[in-house]
């Protein structure tokens, strides 16, 4: 079965921190962090363009390949109505040691209530944690 995963980088008040990329990614060093190596690891990169109904049927191919919806501010409501439509398999959070105060908060509302389990916890010498949930079935 294929998986679709999320991936983002957020304030710890849940901002996207896209708008501050630049400067989180050379002062925390985000290169050093794992999110190339995600990155590598998905066999395809999911954006606005993809269909839900499409990843629905990719999912249930008998494959293992993995889909990566990265959050930006441009994907931001896409990834919400995947979420909504309860196509998300895996969420990967980083969350980078700055409050943004105001931003665009990258999840919304009219969210389903999910359990979610988490699969794994990383800290970085820079203060950076990586938190990955796994959806419960």
């Amino acid at each position: 079965m294929g998986k679709v995963q999320i991936l983002a980088v957020l304030t710890i008040d849940g901002c996207l921190s896209s708008e501050l990329y630049g400067k989180a990614h050379k002062d925390l060093r985000l290169d050093r962090c794992g999110l190339d190596e995600i990155r590598k690891n998905a066999l395809y990169r999911v954006t606005p363009d993809y269909s839900i109904s499409m990843l629905h049927e990719w999912r249930e191919d008998g494959t293992n390949t993995c889909y990566l919806a990265e959050a930006t501010p441009d994907t931001a409501d896409y990834i919400n109505g995947l979420l909504r439509m309860q196509a998300v398999d895996e969420i990967i959070l980083y969350t980078i040691p700055f409050i943004a105060g105001t931003g665009r908060h990258f999840f919304k509302s009219a969210l389903y209530e999910k359990h979610w389990t988490l699969a794994s916890l990383k800290s970085y010498p820079n203060g950076v944690c990586r938190s990955i949930y796994a959806l419960d079935r």
